[in-house]
């Protein structure tokens, strides 16, 4: 196999065209070409390293040759011949994207010295070229495994929300089906204040465990039809710190945490468990607080029937500012949610 670079000569000229021959034909695998239609049918079907060819020639000239050159083969370095020192035709070789040009008569030793220094370029940049590609590769494949990872996690993160839930269901079916209907009220309403999508979806997920905790509560606490001791309020209220234990050693559950947290605060400072106020609240948890207020009121009860909606909407305006976060309220009021 002939490992030497390959260099076409095109000039009309036989002996121009066979001098450049002869001075390159040691070092080098030369072919040639009797004008630049024939050339470029050439390299078409047998591309070369370096081309030397004439500016001057019939049909086609160099200029021309060159432009149609660099569109089909732009790695390929041209060399172009001229029997006059132009500057301008210079100019024009160069922004084109010629190498450089020789003036005719040519002495050898400018010819090799020429070629040399084109196909030392040619080398460059197909080592830069392999190595832009070997990193695209890279890039390419260290994209696949990021994306395939975050799939894993996923429907890591879906199947361990979905395990929760059944959870909680398996402890309480009432705590179940309240937390899928807060879920989806919450994401509503963090969609009517303009939250991005990935958020709501985030949201939502930390809506439907927002309840994990009461897993550690005992059923017949959670399922007392009376009123609450203070010695059964002071457990239920550990339901929120509960939840976080089960949760925070799951990493990508991280974001469900303030919901699971704060579920319980309120506005004005006065909820559990660390009595926080306003803002402070994170906007989520404040989300989550008001969903699970409205469908609590909206549900029947063994102590109590379900609330009219005028009552809802009611008791949202009274302790708006105190137990609600006034904006959330605000929103609800001018129906930019739906609360069927």
């Amino acid at each position: 196999m002939n490992s030497k670079e390959k260099i076409l000569v095109i000039d009309d000229e036989l002996a121009p065209r066979e001098s450049i021959r002869m001075v390159l034909k040691d070092q080098y695998a030369v072919s040639t070409a009797s004008g630049a239609l024939e050339g470029i049918d050439m390299i078409g079907t047998d591309p070369v390293d370096l081309i030397v060819m004439d500016i001057k020639m019939p049909k086609m000239d160099g200029i021309t040759a060159l432009q149609e050159i660099k569109k089909k083969h732009p790695d390929t370095e041209v060399i172009l011949l001229t029997a006059y020192a132009s500057l301008e035709t210079a100019r024009d070789a160069i922004r084109f994207g010629a190498f450089d040009y020789l003036i005719k008569p040519f002495d050898k030793d400018d010819v090799l010295a020429v070629v040399k220094k084109g196909l030392a370029k040619r080398r460059t940049n197909t080592g830069l070229k392999m190595e832009r590609d070997i990193l695209l590769d890279r890039a390419t494949y260290l994209e696949d495994q990021v994306n395939s990872a975050r799939n894993k996690i996923m429907t890591c993160y879906e199947g361990t929300v979905s395990a929760l839930i059944l959870t909680i269901d398996a402890k309480d079916h009432y705590t179940y089906n309240h937390s899928n209907r807060v879920s989806k009220l919450s994401c509503s309403i963090a969609r009517a204040m303009g939250v991005p999508e990935q958020t709501i979806k985030e949201i939502g997920n930390a809506a439907s465990i927002h309840d994990i905790g009461k897993v550690g509560i005992e059923e017949n606490i959670l399922k007392k039809n009376g009123k609450l001791s203070l010695e059964e309020y002071t457990e239920i209220k550990k339901h929120p710190a509960i939840g976080v234990r089960i949760v925070q050693s799951i990493p990508f559950l991280e974001d469900a945490i303030p919901v699971i947290l704060h579920h319980h605060e309120r506005y004005d400072g006065k909820g559990y468990p660390e009595g926080i106020t306003g803002d402070q609240i994170p906007l989520s948890a404040r989300i989550v607080i008001v969903a699970d207020a409205i469908d609590a009121m909206m549900s029947d009860r063994p102590y109590r029937d379900a609330l009219t909606m005028t009552k809802v909407l009611s008791e949202l305006k009274e302790n708006s500012g105190t137990q609600f976060d006034p904006e959330i309220v605000e929103i609800i009021e001018k129906g930019k949610i739906s609360l069927e």
